[in-house]
């Protein structure tokens, strides 16, 4: 009985500290660093399907993995249909990966799609499932089916994760901050909301 009631004590303890690590990875996602001043010029789509909408889950600058960097992670369940938010030409890609974890060394272990925009800039998407890039050379158009969201390299869980480059580096001013066209206006998105993609 009392080897029962120490496997209990045990669990609630475990269960306990996960929560309050899950917590402290939340709060510090929203606490934000600086990032680049640059914004693009173009309205993006959001980059996913018309009449769906997805939280931020982790917004320009957010201290978990964006750190002075404007990038963009939508909570996507692993499988959303992930949409292209400019037109271009796929630049590079890759979808061969199964793993994703939530510590560093998993980095260079996610599938993404880059496109490149016909001003030289590229359109990045990061975190696809395996296999899970659809269209892997030549023109895509604005709002095509490019791909499906996954959990794949440096994730807490699945979800999509945009950028727009200058420069495919990770220097802070490589990166551009971008507009998106959404149900409640053109914006710069912000960290915690949901936003709703609108028809073509």
């Amino acid at each position: 009985m009392a080897n029962s009631a120490s496997w209990k004590l045990i669990l609630k303890m475990s269960l306990l500290i996960l929560f309050i690590i899950v917590a402290g990875l939340f709060l510090f996602s929203l606490i934000g660093s600086r990032v680049t001043k640059n914004i693009d010029t173009y309205t993006y789509n959001l980059p996913f399907k018309k009449g769906t909408k997805h939280r931020i889950v982790q917004g320009y600058g957010g201290l978990f993995s964006h750190k002075n960097i404007a990038a963009l992670d939508f909570y996507m369940p692993e499988g959303t249909p992930v949409c292209a938010a400019r037109e271009g030409v796929i630049y590079t890609f890759e979808d061969d990966s199964d793993e994703g974890g939530p510590f560093p060394g998993y980095e260079k272990k996610a599938n993404f799609i880059i496109v490149k925009h016909n001003d030289g800039s590229f359109g990045c998407y990061w975190h696809l499932k395996k296999n899970g890039v659809v269209v892997k050379s030549g023109l895509v158009a604005k709002g095509q089916l490019i791909g499906y969201s996954g959990s794949t390299g440096f994730t807490l869980s699945p979800h999509l994760h945009f950028s727009v480059k200058r420069k495919l580096d990770y220097e802070k001013d490589s990166f551009v901050r971008t507009r998106f066209n959404t149900s409640s206006g053109i914006k710069l998105l912000e960290n915690g909301k949901i936003y709703e993609r609108l028809s073509d």
